[in-house]
């Protein structure tokens, strides 16, 4: 995710500029109390710039949340498209997912936590979104499948799923909700509880 921009630089991107000072404004106080006033500040902007490219905060706080949830499907894309085996994309998907945490555990709490109640739409674009991270995670288990990789029987769509809650409710909350840090070596502990299971051998 880009840090938090040059304000001053006239020449640069202000529509990134304004979301990037939103997100800011957002993470400090809490939408209600954030006004279009505070946020143009933030950017360096006037208060009328940000009414050129957003019709309202509402408006501004979706663009906000979307902006940094692309970022996220973005990550996801472009480790499923990889030629690697199934394992190691796991493994890849989960450093990458989690070194983008530690770069950016702020601005990406607004994704965890930051969900006005009365945005109700706001819950089904984060559905769509993990829909089509969904998507990917499961045609890469089922290339798995077909290169022997992975178990015939197996349950594409419960297993992509499980993946997808590691990375958003494990990985995620463990760094931006219990600001914890996580090494190398819970990540691979993690990945050998996904790929061989919790049960023992000896009650097979």
């Amino acid at each position: 995710m880009p840090g938090g921009g040059n304000r001053n630089n006239a020449g640069g991107d202000k529509k990134e500029q304004i979301l990037l000072a939103a997100v800011e404004m957002f993470l400090d106080k809490d939408y209600y109390q954030v006004t279009i006033t505070e946020i143009a500040e933030q950017a360096g902007v006037g208060k009328g710039t940000v009414y050129e490219y957003f019709s309202s905060k509402e408006d501004l706080f979706k663009e906000s949340f979307s902006y940094c949830a692309d970022l996220y499907l973005q990550l996801f894309q472009q480790h499923l498209s990889t030629a690697a085996p199934v394992k190691q994309t796991m493994s890849d998907l989960i450093l990458a997912h989690l070194e983008l945490l530690r770069e950016n555990r702020q601005r990406l709490y607004l994704l965890f936590n930051e969900r006005p109640l009365s945005l109700q739409e706001m819950q089904g674009w984060v559905i769509e979104k993990r829909r089509k991270i969904l998507k990917g995670i499961t045609a890469l288990l089922q290339e798995g499948i077909e290169s022997e990789e992975l178990r015939p029987e197996l349950d594409v769509e419960m297993a992509g799923r499980l993946l997808l809650a590691v990375n958003f409710d494990v990985i995620g909350g463990m760094v931006v909700l219990d600001d914890q840090d996580v090494s190398e070596e819970k990540i691979a502990g993690l990945i050998d509880i996904i790929w061989n299971g919790v049960g023992s051998n000896k009650h097979v």
